[in-house]
């Protein structure tokens, strides 16, 4: 189906095509998801700028879809981020409507499709989606379809009403920002320990880690690293980008050896005070409410609160 614009018909007799999307449909993708938001009582937060960035080491041709009417209206959309056919996550959005729920389903028999078609003979890869708890339609969906709840995710922000207070380092930790080309084995070594007791995630690579530098408004400034002074070993990272004018902390993580340190409250604090002397009121991140390492208790602390709850739900193919 990739690759080749097909007709399909819903029950309402309604037809559409499913065919790729290309770069031109950016601005019609991201009203639909904020649409989505919309019919969930959220505000609207998907930005062009945000699309892009994350279609970055995406082939539309390949990984993605949209849904179109005859009459040229985008009413879904789903891409693929596969890790090695070992866990391959799929983020789908139909059109809020009568027919959003049969549409949805499309997306998520597109999803397996995708999926069986390419992962390795005689192997089972998990499909994961990520669903705002408070969609109970599409949730009833997935469940239809065999897949099961397995984890709830938060997004969480912060308000910047003073500045911040200068952070604490551990003792013998000085913290730099990332030097493209320079600090890439030092960015991958503390990205993939600092992560490696989450939950259920499959080793990643390198190219994987450098992906973001891709993007046209990345900003190496933002990217903090923690050294030990006495050895110059990397002790963690905290990436961070500015989206829409919201602070973003896309990664946070610490090695084994120097966590319960407060070296995170550190990078935290440390963000804080960058994003304030950029105007920057207002901060972000996702993160895993059953961390083993504890992190949402860490963001509580620091003054971020639960923004919104999602579902993980995942099925084996």
């Amino acid at each position: 189906m990739t690759g080749v614009p097909t007709v399909e018909r819903l029950a309402s007799s309604a037809e559409y095509t499913l065919r790729p999307p290309t770069a031109d449909d950016a601005a019609a993708i991201v009203e639909l998801m904020n649409a989505c938001e919309i019919a969930l009582g959220d505000t609207p937060s998907m930005s062009v700028e945000e699309l892009r960035r994350d279609w970055i080491g995406l082939e539309l041709n390949e990984g993605a879809i949209v849904a179109e009417t005859l009459g040229g209206e985008i009413v879904g959309y789903a891409d693929i981020f596969n890790r090695a056919f070992i866990q391959t996550n799929v983020y789908a959005f139909a059109r809020p409507g009568p027919r959003q729920s049969e549409l949805f389903t499309r997306l998520v028999a597109w999803g397996e499709e995708w999926v069986a078609t390419r992962k390795p003979a005689n192997s089972l890869t998990e499909i994961h989606y990520f669903r705002r708890a408070a969609d109970a339609e599409s949730l009833r969906v997935l469940e239809a379809a065999g897949y099961g709840y397995v984890r709830t995710h938060y997004v969480m922000t912060a308000d910047l009403t003073a500045a911040p207070s200068a952070p604490l380092w551990p003792e013998g930790v000085v913290v730099r920002a990332y030097r493209p080309g320079v600090d890439d084995d030092d960015l991958f070594l503390g990205g993939e320990e600092s992560f490696q007791d989450m939950w259920n995630r499959p080793p990643s690579t390198k190219d994987r880690w450098l992906e973001p530098l891709q993007a046209d408004d990345f900003d190496a400034s933002l990217w903090f690293l923690p050294f030990a002074e006495r050895n110059g070993e990397v002790a963690g990272v905290c990436l961070c980008s500015i989206l829409a004018g919201v602070g973003e902390v896309d990664t946070l993580g610490v090695r084994r050896p120097w966590r319960r340190q407060g070296l995170g409250m550190a990078l935290l604090q440390h963000a804080f005070a960058e994003f304030w002397r950029r105007g920057i009121r207002l901060v972000r991140l996702s993160v895993d409410a059953s961390s083993p390492t504890g992190a949402p208790r860490l963001y509580e602390r620091a003054g971020f609160r639960v923004e919104k709850r999602y579902a993980r739900y995942m099925k084996n193919v």
